[in-house]
């Protein structure tokens, strides 16, 4: 296979373009750039079929990135799903317990995240030579998405590893930045793509959710920035960009995955080639399960197969650990839940979208002591759950319901684990014993044999989100 050649590139990373878990071939992007089925020919990129083709190759690769590795993961550590003994490989087992080892998905995610990143830089340096006087309205479009994938590629780095590079110089190593300068760069990063959408722009069939309308990407964009003001708890900043953030389910951001074979979903093809070796973890199931009729219980599992219809959750921690007593049920993989959602190969995962904007403009809300608006957010939530509505004046009280909300809402999408890390409310937050991190993941074995810059592997890499091991805001 002839592939494109990387002129900004991490150290450690080979300038594959669809060499992620998932791919659209290239068959189906513009035939008048192939090579082969699997290749775009390296001196057409510089141009207006290669720019489509680099748009749509970071679409696929922000959604693998965002929807594999770190989604299982995170799900496990916060406790959302599990991965029961005797059926899985070790990989999952020892995720259970916060381990971590350096070459595995840890590896993967760093790989793909900063592969990602040069599509993104390729597609911000060639775009103003190619898609200029008559097409420069459609290089605004392409600058826009560009900058807000990257902006959230880096920002999801930020907030896994705390310090990460930012900057790639030729196949210099490069130099690793603090977690307040990422997350600085990923809002400047987001204010650009703002500026690229306030000009003229014009339609663009390569944009697989919006098809270049402004409006929508500058409302995702403005929900992307309260996401990562949020990160770092500032909530005033959140809350003024999430009140201009998306606005209902039609502006929300998706990463698309399709039945034809190198194009199925992370999730999916764990469930259906992987014997579904991780399940939902009782805490989660039984948060589901503390209010009547959540309707999101039936949404995302069926029971399991000898249930009798009752949804058990597996109880994989130690008993003392959880609110609720472990029944004998939950210890059988026969009896406890299945995955429903996200177990397809085509079904589409969220990047963010409109749930995730309420439920960050009402945590902020509370927290800057606009209680009644923060109860009527969360309502909306609850409703759409089928829940009755939560009603209180306490700050703190309301706070807790809508992290509770947003932890069961955003199933699988990762954001629950950044708010346990902020808030100091990881469930079992570290196996003592084996002194294993839960606070990050740790660099992969890729970086740390080919750049010698990579810091040492230290909780304390995400200062910025907390000033003690197990949670709290820096000042």
């Amino acid at each position: 296979m002839k592939n494109i050649k990387s002129k900004f590139v991490l150290f450690s990373i080979l300038p594959l373009l669809f060499a992620s878990g998932i791919v659209f071939t290239s068959c189906n992007i513009d035939d008048s750039i192939n090579v082969d089925p699997n290749a775009i020919a390296e001196a057409k990129v510089k141009s207006v079929d290669g720019i489509r083709a680099l748009l749509v190759a970071l679409q696929v690769n922000a959604g693998d990135t965002y929807s594999r590795d770190r989604s299982r993961i995170a799900s496990i550590w916060s406790w959302q799903m599990c991965a029961p003994p005797g059926i899985g490989r070790a990989q999952p087992l020892a995720w259970n317990s916060y381990n971590m080892t350096d070459d595995g998905p840890t590896d993967d995610y760093w790989v793909i995240t900063y592969r990602g990143v040069k599509i993104a830089n390729d597609i911000i340096e060639y775009t103003p030579d190619v898609f200029k006087d008559a097409l420069a309205s459609q290089g605004n479009v392409y600058l826009g998405i560009a900058k807000t994938y990257k902006a959230m590629l880096l920002g999801e780095a930020a907030a896994t590893w705390g310090s990460i590079p930012i900057t790639i110089n030729g196949i210099e190593p490069p130099d690793f930045v603090d977690q307040q300068t990422a997350y600085n760069y990923v809002q400047t990063l987001l204010d650009e793509a703002l500026g690229h959408f306030s000009q003229e722009t014009a339609a663009v069939n390569r944009d697989l959710n919006f098809g270049g309308n402004k409006d929508q990407w500058i409302a995702v964009i403005h929900s992307l920035k309260a996401r990562y003001y949020l990160h770092i708890g500032n909530y005033t900043e959140a809350l003024t960009q999430a009140n201009q953030g998306i606005v209902d389910n039609t502006g929300n951001l998706m990463a698309f995955f399709s039945d034809n074979t190198g194009e199925y979903a992370s999730w999916g093809m764990w469930v259906q080639n992987e014997s579904e070796t991780i399940r939902g973890e009782k805490y989660f199931v039984d948060l589901l399960k503390s209010e009547p009729n959540d309707a999101r219980l039936s949404a995302y599992f069926t029971p399991g197969a000898e249930s009798g219809g009752v949804y058990y959750g597996y109880a994989v921690h130690s008993e003392n650990l959880y609110p609720n007593p472990v029944d004998t049920f939950e210890l059988n993989v026969n009896y406890t839940v299945r995955m429903k959602k996200y177990s397809t190969f085509a079904e589409s995962f969220p990047l963010i979208r409109w749930e995730e904007n309420v439920l960050i403009k009402a945590e902020a809300e509370a927290r800057t002591n606009a209680v009644g608006p923060a109860v009527a957010d969360v309502n909306i939530i609850r409703a759409n759950a089928g829940l009755t509505d939560f009603a209180s004046s306490d700050r703190d009280a309301v706070i807790q319901e809508v992290l509770k909300q947003k932890f069961l809402e955003l199933y699988l999408e990762g954001q629950s684990w950044h708010d346990q890390r902020r808030t100091g409310t990881l469930p079992n937050p570290i196996n003592a014993s084996q002194g294993n991190t839960t606070m990050r993941f740790i660099f992969g074995q890729s970086e740390k044999n080919a750049n010698p810059k990579v810091p040492a592997d230290n909780d304390m890499l995400v200062k910025w989100l907390l000033n003690t091991k197990y949670g709290g805001l820096v000042p």
